[in-house]
Protein backbone atom coordinates (compact mmCIF):
# COMPACT_ATOMS: atom_id res chain seq x y z
CA UNK A 1 0.00 0.00 0.00
CA UNK A 2 1.71 3.31 -1.10
CA UNK A 3 1.76 6.00 1.65
CA UNK A 4 -1.32 7.91 3.03
CA UNK A 5 -1.14 12.16 2.87
CA UNK A 6 -3.42 14.39 4.11
CA UNK A 7 -4.28 17.65 2.54
CA UNK A 8 -5.98 21.21 2.54
CA UNK A 9 -8.67 22.21 0.17
CA UNK A 10 -9.79 25.38 0.24
CA UNK A 11 -13.35 25.86 -1.30
CA UNK A 12 -16.59 24.28 -0.80
CA UNK A 13 -15.34 21.01 -3.34
CA UNK A 14 -16.34 19.86 -6.31
CA UNK A 15 -17.57 17.02 -8.29
CA UNK A 16 -15.23 14.84 -7.61
CA UNK A 17 -15.69 15.21 -3.64
CA UNK A 18 -19.29 14.93 -3.77
CA UNK A 19 -19.02 11.66 -5.64
CA UNK A 20 -16.07 10.20 -3.39
CA UNK A 21 -18.34 11.21 -0.17
CA UNK A 22 -21.40 10.18 -1.10
CA UNK A 23 -20.43 7.10 -2.00
CA UNK A 24 -20.90 6.08 1.40
CA UNK A 25 -24.78 6.03 1.61
CA UNK A 26 -24.79 7.39 5.07
CA UNK A 27 -23.13 10.83 3.52
CA UNK A 28 -25.45 13.50 3.95
CA UNK A 29 -26.19 16.89 1.98
CA UNK A 30 -24.56 18.63 4.83
CA UNK A 31 -21.21 17.36 2.99
CA UNK A 32 -21.98 18.24 -0.41
CA UNK A 33 -20.24 20.84 -2.13
CA UNK A 34 -23.66 22.94 -2.71
CA UNK A 35 -24.85 22.93 0.81
CA UNK A 36 -21.35 23.91 2.23
CA UNK A 37 -21.13 26.85 -0.36
CA UNK A 38 -24.49 27.87 0.50
CA UNK A 39 -23.63 27.89 4.45
CA UNK A 40 -20.29 30.02 3.61
CA UNK A 41 -22.30 32.84 1.67
CA UNK A 42 -24.69 33.36 4.70
CA UNK A 43 -22.30 32.76 7.33
CA UNK A 44 -19.51 35.25 5.85
CA UNK A 45 -16.71 32.19 6.67
CA UNK A 46 -14.25 30.16 4.58
CA UNK A 47 -15.15 26.52 3.64
CA UNK A 48 -11.94 24.08 3.41
CA UNK A 49 -11.95 20.61 2.77
CA UNK A 50 -9.34 17.96 4.17
CA UNK A 51 -8.65 14.85 2.62
CA UNK A 52 -6.15 11.53 2.91
CA UNK A 53 -5.40 9.54 -0.02
CA UNK A 54 -2.41 7.70 -1.39
CA UNK A 55 -1.57 6.58 -4.96
CA UNK A 56 -5.09 4.90 -5.69
CA UNK A 57 -6.70 8.50 -4.93
CA UNK A 58 -9.20 9.81 -2.39
CA UNK A 59 -9.56 7.65 0.88
CA UNK A 60 -11.22 10.09 3.24
CA UNK A 61 -12.76 13.28 3.42
CA UNK A 62 -13.48 16.03 6.38
CA UNK A 63 -15.45 19.13 5.52
CA UNK A 64 -14.92 22.17 7.93
CA UNK A 65 -16.17 25.85 7.78
CA UNK A 66 -13.72 28.74 9.38
CA UNK A 67 -15.15 31.98 10.62
CA UNK A 68 -13.23 35.20 11.79
CA UNK A 69 -14.76 37.28 14.39
CA UNK A 70 -13.44 39.56 17.18
CA UNK A 71 -12.34 36.77 19.75
CA UNK A 72 -10.24 34.89 17.22
CA UNK A 73 -11.04 32.47 14.27
CA UNK A 74 -13.60 29.73 15.17
CA UNK A 75 -13.82 26.21 13.10
CA UNK A 76 -17.14 24.25 12.81
CA UNK A 77 -17.63 20.69 10.94
CA UNK A 78 -20.27 21.97 10.33
CA UNK A 79 -21.80 25.24 11.06
CA UNK A 80 -25.32 26.43 10.62
CA UNK A 81 -28.10 24.84 12.60
CA UNK A 82 -26.74 21.78 13.58
CA UNK A 83 -25.16 20.63 10.32
CA UNK A 84 -23.46 17.27 10.65
CA UNK A 85 -19.64 17.05 9.87
CA UNK A 86 -16.70 14.43 10.54
CA UNK A 87 -14.62 12.62 8.58
CA UNK A 88 -16.30 10.34 5.64
CA UNK A 89 -14.60 7.58 4.79
CA UNK A 90 -16.66 5.30 2.66
CA UNK A 91 -14.67 2.14 2.71
CA UNK A 92 -14.35 2.30 6.71
CA UNK A 93 -10.70 3.18 6.09
CA UNK A 94 -9.56 3.40 9.86
CA UNK A 95 -6.06 4.54 8.99
CA UNK A 96 -7.37 7.34 6.56
CA UNK A 97 -10.41 8.34 9.14
CA UNK A 98 -7.88 9.05 11.79
CA UNK A 99 -5.23 11.06 9.54
CA UNK A 100 -7.94 13.50 8.40
CA UNK A 101 -8.77 13.83 12.55
CA UNK A 102 -5.69 14.27 13.50
CA UNK A 103 -5.42 17.19 10.17
CA UNK A 104 -8.63 18.83 11.78
CA UNK A 105 -7.16 19.08 15.41
CA UNK A 106 -3.83 19.94 13.87
CA UNK A 107 -5.70 22.66 11.53
CA UNK A 108 -7.09 24.70 13.97
CA UNK A 109 -4.14 24.73 16.37
CA UNK A 110 -2.35 25.87 13.41
CA UNK A 111 -4.81 28.64 12.44
CA UNK A 112 -4.47 29.66 16.47
CA UNK A 113 -8.78 28.92 16.27
CA UNK A 114 -10.04 29.88 19.41
CA UNK A 115 -12.50 26.83 19.44
CA UNK A 116 -13.16 24.14 17.14
CA UNK A 117 -16.09 21.74 17.41
CA UNK A 118 -16.65 18.31 15.38
CA UNK A 119 -20.53 17.88 15.08
CA UNK A 120 -20.38 13.85 13.92
CA UNK A 121 -23.01 12.15 12.01
CA UNK A 122 -25.39 10.09 13.63
CA UNK A 123 -25.80 7.33 10.80
CA UNK A 124 -22.02 6.80 11.51
CA UNK A 125 -21.20 5.20 14.97
CA UNK A 126 -17.86 6.82 15.39
CA UNK A 127 -18.03 7.94 18.55
CA UNK A 128 -16.11 6.21 20.42
CA UNK A 129 -13.23 6.73 17.83
CA UNK A 130 -13.53 10.97 18.08
CA UNK A 131 -13.81 10.08 22.04
CA UNK A 132 -10.40 8.37 21.91
CA UNK A 133 -8.86 10.00 19.17
CA UNK A 134 -10.15 13.95 18.93
CA UNK A 135 -8.68 16.32 21.27
CA UNK A 136 -11.39 18.28 23.32
CA UNK A 137 -12.61 20.08 26.70
CA UNK A 138 -16.38 20.32 25.85
CA UNK A 139 -19.01 17.21 24.50
CA UNK A 140 -22.38 18.41 23.90
CA UNK A 141 -24.99 15.52 22.99
CA UNK A 142 -28.20 15.81 20.43
CA UNK A 143 -30.84 13.05 19.70
CA UNK A 144 -31.05 11.98 15.86
CA UNK A 145 -34.56 11.27 14.75
CA UNK A 146 -34.65 9.26 11.35
CA UNK A 147 -37.75 7.00 9.71
CA UNK A 148 -36.47 4.50 7.52
CA UNK A 149 -38.57 4.29 4.65
CA UNK A 150 -40.96 0.27 4.41
CA UNK A 151 -39.32 -2.02 2.30
CA UNK A 152 -42.29 -2.00 0.33
CA UNK A 153 -42.39 1.43 -0.19
CA UNK A 154 -46.10 1.32 -0.21
CA UNK A 155 -48.14 4.44 1.36
CA UNK A 156 -49.98 1.88 3.51
CA UNK A 157 -46.86 0.46 5.15
CA UNK A 158 -46.05 3.77 5.80
CA UNK A 159 -49.04 5.36 7.55
CA UNK A 160 -48.44 1.96 9.66
CA UNK A 161 -45.63 3.24 11.19
CA UNK A 162 -47.07 6.30 12.47
CA UNK A 163 -48.44 6.40 16.43
CA UNK A 164 -51.61 8.26 16.90
CA UNK A 165 -52.55 10.81 16.63
CA UNK A 166 -50.29 11.00 13.15
CA UNK A 167 -53.03 8.91 10.79
CA UNK A 168 -55.91 11.31 12.53
CA UNK A 169 -54.42 14.02 11.85
CA UNK A 170 -53.60 13.35 7.93
CA UNK A 171 -56.93 11.90 7.33
CA UNK A 172 -58.59 15.03 8.72
CA UNK A 173 -56.59 17.25 6.58
CA UNK A 174 -57.29 14.86 3.48
CA UNK A 175 -60.85 15.48 3.99
CA UNK A 176 -61.00 19.11 4.95
CA UNK A 177 -59.81 20.52 1.40
CA UNK A 178 -56.23 20.86 2.23
CA UNK A 179 -54.58 21.11 -1.61
CA UNK A 180 -50.63 20.21 -1.78
CA UNK A 181 -48.31 21.24 -3.83
CA UNK A 182 -44.81 21.72 -4.95
CA UNK A 183 -42.68 24.92 -5.44
CA UNK A 184 -39.19 26.59 -6.06
CA UNK A 185 -40.70 29.85 -6.86
CA UNK A 186 -39.39 33.30 -5.02
CA UNK A 187 -43.39 33.85 -3.82
CA UNK A 188 -42.66 29.99 -2.51
CA UNK A 189 -39.59 31.09 -0.62
CA UNK A 190 -40.86 34.61 0.81
CA UNK A 191 -44.23 33.01 2.33
CA UNK A 192 -42.12 30.23 3.84
CA UNK A 193 -39.58 32.64 5.48
CA UNK A 194 -42.22 35.11 5.89
CA UNK A 195 -43.98 32.38 7.94
CA UNK A 196 -40.88 30.45 9.00
CA UNK A 197 -39.85 33.57 10.92
CA UNK A 198 -42.79 33.97 13.01
CA UNK A 199 -43.24 30.71 14.17
CA UNK A 200 -39.35 30.88 15.27
CA UNK A 201 -39.71 34.67 16.69
CA UNK A 202 -42.71 33.64 18.32
CA UNK A 203 -40.88 30.90 20.78
CA UNK A 204 -38.25 33.23 20.89
CA UNK A 205 -35.92 31.74 18.72
CA UNK A 206 -33.43 32.74 16.03
CA UNK A 207 -34.93 32.51 12.33
CA UNK A 208 -32.88 31.73 9.22
CA UNK A 209 -32.78 35.11 7.23
CA UNK A 210 -34.44 35.81 3.82
CA UNK A 211 -31.46 36.18 2.05
CA UNK A 212 -30.59 32.42 3.25
CA UNK A 213 -33.76 30.79 1.48
CA UNK A 214 -33.30 32.80 -1.33
CA UNK A 215 -29.66 31.89 -2.02
CA UNK A 216 -31.24 28.39 -2.49
CA UNK A 217 -31.75 27.88 -5.78
CA UNK A 218 -28.14 29.41 -6.34
CA UNK A 219 -26.14 26.92 -4.43
CA UNK A 220 -28.24 23.57 -4.46
CA UNK A 221 -29.36 21.91 -7.67
CA UNK A 222 -33.05 21.79 -8.42
CA UNK A 223 -33.31 17.92 -7.09
CA UNK A 224 -31.96 19.04 -3.85
CA UNK A 225 -34.61 20.77 -2.40
CA UNK A 226 -38.42 21.87 -2.65
CA UNK A 227 -40.83 23.63 -0.95
CA UNK A 228 -44.22 21.87 0.02
CA UNK A 229 -46.62 24.10 0.34
CA UNK A 230 -50.62 23.61 1.89
CA UNK A 231 -53.69 25.62 0.36
CA UNK A 232 -57.11 26.10 2.11
CA UNK A 233 -60.10 27.55 0.53
CA UNK A 234 -57.05 29.27 -2.15
CA UNK A 235 -55.13 30.33 0.48
CA UNK A 236 -51.40 29.30 1.62
CA UNK A 237 -51.48 28.18 5.12
CA UNK A 238 -48.37 25.81 5.62
CA UNK A 239 -44.36 25.36 4.10
CA UNK A 240 -41.70 22.88 4.52
CA UNK A 241 -38.56 22.78 3.26
CA UNK A 242 -36.96 19.80 1.88
CA UNK A 243 -33.34 19.01 1.22
CA UNK A 244 -32.20 15.75 -0.84
CA UNK A 245 -29.00 14.54 -0.59
CA UNK A 246 -27.78 10.99 -1.43
CA UNK A 247 -30.41 8.28 0.07
CA UNK A 248 -31.74 10.89 3.29
CA UNK A 249 -34.33 13.72 2.91
CA UNK A 250 -33.66 16.44 5.27
CA UNK A 251 -37.11 18.48 7.15
CA UNK A 252 -35.17 21.33 7.28
CA UNK A 253 -37.95 24.23 7.87
CA UNK A 254 -41.72 23.95 8.81
CA UNK A 255 -43.78 26.30 9.32
CA UNK A 256 -47.61 27.09 9.67
CA UNK A 257 -49.98 30.15 9.98
CA UNK A 258 -50.57 30.32 13.00
CA UNK A 259 -54.07 30.77 12.57
CA UNK A 260 -54.34 27.60 10.61
CA UNK A 261 -52.56 25.04 12.87
CA UNK A 262 -55.52 22.79 13.91
CA UNK A 263 -56.10 22.42 10.03
CA UNK A 264 -53.24 19.96 10.20
CA UNK A 265 -51.76 20.89 7.14
CA UNK A 266 -48.00 20.26 8.00
CA UNK A 267 -48.72 16.33 9.10
CA UNK A 268 -50.34 16.46 5.51
CA UNK A 269 -47.44 18.02 3.73
CA UNK A 270 -45.33 15.18 6.15
CA UNK A 271 -46.80 12.22 5.04
CA UNK A 272 -47.07 13.46 1.24
CA UNK A 273 -43.86 14.57 1.29
CA UNK A 274 -42.55 11.28 2.39
CA UNK A 275 -44.77 9.31 0.06
CA UNK A 276 -43.37 11.42 -3.01
CA UNK A 277 -39.51 10.54 -1.64
CA UNK A 278 -40.37 6.68 -1.12
CA UNK A 279 -41.51 6.72 -4.91
CA UNK A 280 -38.38 8.36 -5.95
CA UNK A 281 -36.04 6.37 -3.87
CA UNK A 282 -34.84 7.27 -0.76
CA UNK A 283 -34.13 5.54 2.07
CA UNK A 284 -34.87 7.83 5.38
CA UNK A 285 -36.18 10.98 6.17
CA UNK A 286 -33.76 13.01 9.27
CA UNK A 287 -35.72 14.78 10.93
CA UNK A 288 -32.53 16.56 12.38
CA UNK A 289 -31.17 16.81 15.84
CA UNK A 290 -33.33 17.09 19.37
CA UNK A 291 -31.91 18.86 22.51
CA UNK A 292 -32.32 16.10 25.78
CA UNK A 293 -34.32 18.95 27.09
CA UNK A 294 -36.50 19.27 24.05
CA UNK A 295 -39.21 16.82 25.45
CA UNK A 296 -42.28 18.77 22.95
CA UNK A 297 -40.29 18.79 20.06
CA UNK A 298 -38.99 15.18 20.61
CA UNK A 299 -42.36 13.92 21.12
CA UNK A 300 -43.67 15.47 17.87
CA UNK A 301 -41.34 13.64 15.82
CA UNK A 302 -41.41 10.38 17.84
CA UNK A 303 -44.90 9.58 16.73
CA UNK A 304 -43.21 9.26 12.53
CA UNK A 305 -42.35 6.18 13.49
CA UNK A 306 -38.57 7.33 14.18
CA UNK A 307 -36.03 5.73 15.28
CA UNK A 308 -33.47 7.30 17.78
CA UNK A 309 -29.69 7.67 17.59
CA UNK A 310 -27.60 9.74 19.71
CA UNK A 311 -24.89 12.25 18.23
CA UNK A 312 -22.58 14.26 19.55
CA UNK A 313 -20.69 17.84 19.15
CA UNK A 314 -16.80 17.80 20.36
CA UNK A 315 -15.50 20.74 21.42
CA UNK A 316 -11.84 22.05 21.83
CA UNK A 317 -11.25 25.26 23.63
CA UNK A 318 -7.98 27.00 22.80
CA UNK A 319 -8.37 30.56 24.19
CA UNK A 320 -8.95 30.85 28.50
CA UNK A 321 -11.17 34.01 27.83
CA UNK A 322 -13.53 32.20 26.15
CA UNK A 323 -16.17 31.26 28.33
CA UNK A 324 -15.93 35.04 29.71
CA UNK A 325 -17.30 36.43 26.64
CA UNK A 326 -21.15 37.03 26.29
CA UNK A 327 -23.97 34.93 25.00
CA UNK A 328 -24.68 38.33 22.79
CA UNK A 329 -21.09 38.82 21.82
CA UNK A 330 -20.76 35.38 20.63
CA UNK A 331 -23.95 35.63 18.76
CA UNK A 332 -23.27 38.32 16.87
CA UNK A 333 -19.60 37.94 15.94
CA UNK A 334 -20.12 33.91 14.87
CA UNK A 335 -23.69 33.86 13.67
CA UNK A 336 -24.70 30.52 12.78
CA UNK A 337 -21.40 28.69 14.20
CA UNK A 338 -21.05 26.61 17.73
CA UNK A 339 -18.60 28.11 19.67
CA UNK A 340 -19.49 26.25 22.88
CA UNK A 341 -22.59 25.54 24.89
CA UNK A 342 -24.14 28.82 26.66
CA UNK A 343 -23.99 26.79 29.48
CA UNK A 344 -20.30 26.78 29.93
CA UNK A 345 -20.08 30.44 29.67
CA UNK A 346 -18.84 32.12 33.48
CA UNK A 347 -22.36 34.36 32.94
CA UNK A 348 -24.29 31.55 32.10
CA UNK A 349 -27.79 30.91 32.59
CA UNK A 350 -29.00 29.91 29.47
CA UNK A 351 -29.08 26.52 28.94
CA UNK A 352 -28.88 26.66 25.32
CA UNK A 353 -26.58 26.13 22.69
CA UNK A 354 -24.98 28.76 19.76
CA UNK A 355 -26.04 27.54 16.38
Amino acid sequence: MSALHTQLIEGPGDQAIEAFVYRDPRTLIYASPGYIGLVAAETQSIPYWLTAQDASGLRAALPLLVKHGALGPVVNSLAFYGSNGGAIVPDGDQQAWLAVVRAFDAFGENMGAVASTLITNPLVADHALYEAHLPHDLRDERIGQFTVFPEDRQPASLMAMFDDPRPRNIRKAQRSGLTVSKSQSDEAIAFLHATHDQNIRSIGGLPKRLGFFQQIPQWLPRDAWTIYLAELDGERVAALLLLYGNQTVEYFTPCVVEQHRSSQALPLLIHDAMVDAMAAGYRQWNWGGTWLTQDGVYAFKKKWGTQDIRYHYFTRLRSAGLRNATRETLLREYPGFYVLPFSALASAGANQETT
